[in-house]
């Protein structure tokens, strides 16, 4: 007897290959339910960096304007408005270069701006990534190498509105909005409609259409060979700005349906926008255009509208 108690014993130390296959179906279940709220997770966490990062970019142009009294253009010299010679071709101040470019010393990133510089009279050639202006919600995202490994040029996945910064371009004819010759942007002064209802920076696919698209710090870069700057049909490139009072895309395909005159919605949660005063909201996709113009307008005159 005290044998056989000893052999039953034994026996119920194991499992049976059906209590196995339960087990592991349960597991399965469990981590079937847990990946949906994981991702939901990491997608919070990755649109409150992009959030972070538009931010430091509100915090920079704010900064930059206390420090400069102006803001920069578009493309330009800053903060002089032409080549200020001084027999260094490659430096700085000598730089041609975009709102990206000038900003780099407002973010911490003042030695990749010297280093722009001295490998080229504008800055075209950017062999820097900067890590605030690329969002891990693109996904596009161009952070582990550069768009085009020829010059090279690295990515950034926000744009800034040209309506804001081209008020102060310093090629008066093509690039400030009237054509004309019109004080430089700054702040609050060309904000008439006030700076918390003017976006001044906003998400974009780093690559859209299948093409290469806006650079982090360049001179003239590549949305697509669509659009020029203003938004006009052209082969030569645009900033890595926006132009168009047409409402964002709403996390269209990269590569189907990408337009590279407009903005993209990295997720369908909308898409998030740097204002005017340092603060940064999501804006949904669905908002009228009437809305939008008049938040991508720093002075129409035209309140916004209860979709904001």
């Amino acid at each position: 007897m005290p044998h056989i108690r000893l052999w039953n014993r034994r026996r119920w130390l194991g499992f049976t290959l059906i209590e196995l296959l339960v087990v592991i179906a349960i597991i399965a279940i469990l981590i079937g339910l847990l990946l949906p709220a994981v991702q939901k997770v990491r997608q919070a966490a990755a649109r409150m960096q992009s959030s972070n990062n538009l931010k430091q970019l509100g915090i920079a142009v704010h900064n930059c304007n206390d420090t400069q009294g102006v803001l920069p253009p578009m493309v330009g010299y800053f903060p002089q408005t032409t080549n200020a010679g001084n027999g260094v071709a490659n430096s700085v101040g000598n730089t041609r270069g975009t709102v990206q470019y000038f900003l780099l010393p407002f973010i911490e990133q003042e030695n990749a701006q010297k280093g722009m510089a001295a490998n080229h009279p504008d800055s075209w050639w950017c062999g820097y990534g900067i890590k605030t202006y690329v969002s891990p919600t693109d996904p596009t995202n161009p952070s582990s190498a550069p768009l085009d490994s020829g010059s090279p040029r690295y990515g950034t996945s926000y744009a800034p509105n040209e309506w804001v910064f081209n008020v102060g371009a310093s090629n008066v004819g093509s690039n400030n909005l009237s054509g004309n010759t019109v004080p430089k942007a700054g702040i609050p002064r060309t904000f008439i409609d006030g700076t918390s209802n003017t976006i001044i920076f906003a998400e974009k696919y780093a690559e859209c259409g299948g093409s290469k698209s806006s650079v982090a710090d360049f001179y003239w870069g590549e949305t697509g060979g669509t659009c020029d700057r203003l938004g006009s049909p052209g082969g030569q490139g645009s900033t890595p700005g926006f132009y168009s009072l047409a409402p964002p895309q709403n996390a269209p395909s990269p590569i189907n349906g990408c337009n590279p005159c407009l903005l993209q919605a990295p997720t369908s949660g909308g898409i998030q926008v740097g204002l005017g005063d340092g603060s940064v909201r999501t804006v949904s996709t669905s908002i009228s255009t009437t809305t939008w113009a008049a938040a991508v307008q720093p002075n129409d005159g035209v309140p916004l509208g209860s979709d904001w």
